[in-house]
């Protein structure tokens, strides 16, 4: 299983939101590339980065930083938030970035999310972020009546294999993970899904590597708080393998 640490950018800052509400923010660093290259140095591969401020507008805001990131630290790259357009798509990838999660777009705009996966292939993620199973958009304003599995099939046929899943009702709330749901999304879609949302300690990761179903691990603020380290984390899944 792959650790993902989270950068969610806001105004140009590294910050939390608590259950996706841009009214209950916290925030960590000022400036992204210093967080991005504190994960590197501890081991990590991959960093999940997200522009808050692109989800909520409709068009990437913080393209710069993100590009900044891409350049200066010796990390794949995975980013959402705000990709409506084939521009946006292609600036990214020609920026280096690895893989382009579409989130919102996979419900409104259809065209172009088949136009993107019929360009870049697997380098286009499906992100389906749900509340009580039903997906959430626009920066997860606006709850739909279609649900995470029924979107992620759709797309699965398409040509994606990789979903983020994002529980809304967890994320950043320290919870804990429902493995067995991550587990039970993966089995019914047959995609490498990454979860988001309610890891709070070390035991969350192992029980998630423990369902031998869960492809990735994406976690944010249980770093940020000090329950444990990415140096940490690593060591944990080895120790799960």
């Amino acid at each position: 299983m792959i650790l993902y640490p989270a950068i969610d950018i806001l105004d140009g800052k590294v910050v939390r939101l608590t259950q996706g509400s841009y009214d209950r923010v916290t925030i960590y660093e000022d400036d992204p590339v210093v967080q991005a290259r504190s994960f590197a140095a501890e081991g990590a591969a991959w960093v999940h980065v997200v522009d808050l401020d692109g989800a909520r507008e409709g068009k990437p805001v913080n393209a710069a930083v993100i590009e900044r990131i891409v350049r200066d630290c010796s990390m794949r790259v995975e980013v959402g938030g705000g990709i409506r357009t084939m521009e946006s798509v292609d600036a990214y990838r020609g920026a280096g970035v690895e893989r382009i999660v579409l989130g919102t777009a996979l419900v409104k705009d259809p065209a172009f999310a088949e136009e993107a996966i019929a360009a870049h292939g697997t380098h286009i993620v499906a992100g389906i972020d749900a509340r009580g199973g039903k997906v959430a958009t626009e920066g997860w304003l606006e709850v739909s009546e279609l649900t995470a599995v029924e979107l992620a099939l759709h797309y699965r046929d398409l040509g994606i294999t990789e979903v983020v899943y994002t529980d809304i009702a967890r994320d950043g709330m320290q919870t804990g993970v429902d493995a067995e749901a991550y587990a039970s999304f993966a089995q019914e879609t047959g995609m490498n899904v990454s979860a988001s949302g309610g890891i709070a300690t070390l035991d969350d990761l192992r029980a998630l590597a423990g369902t031998g179903q869960v492809a990735g691990a994406i976690t944010g603020r249980a770093l940020y708080e000090g329950a444990f380290s990415v140096s940490e984390a690593l060591a944990a899944l080895v120790t799960i393998r």
